[in-house]
């Protein structure tokens, strides 16, 4: 094993910050020294986890004076935005759990509110959606860590298209996640009285990771795909369920199942089949860094259910799968029993 790498996490006290808190800490080829946030905080408060304690915990505005070898950003687009440059700068290394490096064509001012100001290090951020991204360069110095629903969605879709078994051009996407993926922040709308026992669609045409998904189809299947994206709050804390409907080129089940045993041979985390009942269930990947995927096809009609948790395959842990890319270390190092 090389000497671990230090490390260290912005935006360490929302959700998926605690979450790559936890994975880190026990990550063997990890160091991890510091945890930032907006305002004063101990990480030792919220993870159950005797090495918390030695963490450091600071404030924001002393980032730029303890810097580690990998900085993970857990921030807002904007922020990161803000302070990628000033590490890489450093010669530090950065995962971006955000979306200030993810779109590359699209109008990032349109979906974020916010213009890119950093043209050269968007061009230069390699979109870390494992495993289609591949090993990383020996150069690589900033990782765009994929979006939640672009990441269910895309691992879902990318095969079938890849392989041409469905019209690209009749996609219908409905997608439904844990109220975790709104983030750790007070809103009238994610109080308890608010979601429990209700399914409430939110930022219908506007969510940002429909361009992700567009860009990322494109980029990993060759296709260009325009499809219905709607996405809903469930009144659970965590997971994601993306179901996709679409017309199929083939009759034949068996051709589905090749195309997602082709692509997924050497990717052990994700799990797909016809058995739907069991692989679309929340529960069985929430608090995992599995995508379970499956299909159902009548007649010409293909329905194929995704699910993640959005705090690990969603943010955490394929942050971590990118830290073991920069390292070059499998995938799932330390993510698996077997890893």
């Amino acid at each position: 094993m090389q000497d671990k790498a230090t490390v260290s996490i912005v935006g360490a006290r929302g959700y998926s910050g605690l979450e790559l808190a936890k994975l880190l800490l026990r990550h063997p080829a990890a160091h991890l020294t510091h945890a930032f946030a907006t305002k004063d905080f101990r990480l030792s408060d919220d993870l159950w986890d005797s090495s918390a304690v030695n963490i450091k915990c600071l404030a924001d505005d002393q980032l730029e004076s303890n810097l580690t070898d990998v900085v993970f950003l857990a921030t807002p687009a904007e922020v990161s935005l803000r302070l990628a440059p000033k590490i890489l700068k450093a010669g530090k290394k950065v995962v971006d759990l955000s979306g200030a490096f993810r779109l590359k064509s699209s109008d990032i001012k349109a979906w974020y509110g916010f213009a890119n100001t950093e043209p050269a290090l968007l061009s230069e951020a390699e979109y870390g959606l494992a495993p289609f991204c591949g090993p990383s360069k020996s150069h690589s110095r900033l990782i765009a860590n994929p979006g939640c629903y672009a990441s269910a969605v895309s691992l879902a879709l990318i095969p079938l298209l890849k392989h041409d078994l469905i019209d690209a051009n009749h996609i219908a996407i409905d997608a439904k996640s844990g109220t975790t993926g709104a983030g750790r922040k007070a809103s009238e709308n994610l109080l308890f009285s608010e979601v429990d026992g209700d399914c409430l669609p939110y930022r219908v045409g506007q969510h940002q990771h429909f361009p992700e998904i567009q860009e990322t189809v494109a980029k990993f299947s060759g296709a260009q795909i325009d499809p219905h994206f709607v996405t809903n709050l469930l009144p659970c804390k965590r997971g994601i369920i993306a179901t996709i409907m679409a017309t199929s080129k083939t009759s034949d089940v068996s051709n589905i199942e090749k195309a997602f045993n082709t692509e997924y041979a050497q990717y052990p985390l994700v799990r797909h089949g016809q058995n739907v009942t069991q692989l679309a269930k929340l529960s069985g990947v929430v608090g995992t860094p599995f995508t379970h995927i499956s299909y159902k096809l009548t007649e010409n009609k293909l329905y194929v259910f995704s699910a993640i948790d959005n705090l690990l395959k969603g943010a955490a842990s394929q942050a971590v799968e990118n830290f073991n890319r920069l390292l070059d270390l499998p995938l799932t190092f330390s993510l698996t029993k077997e890893g």
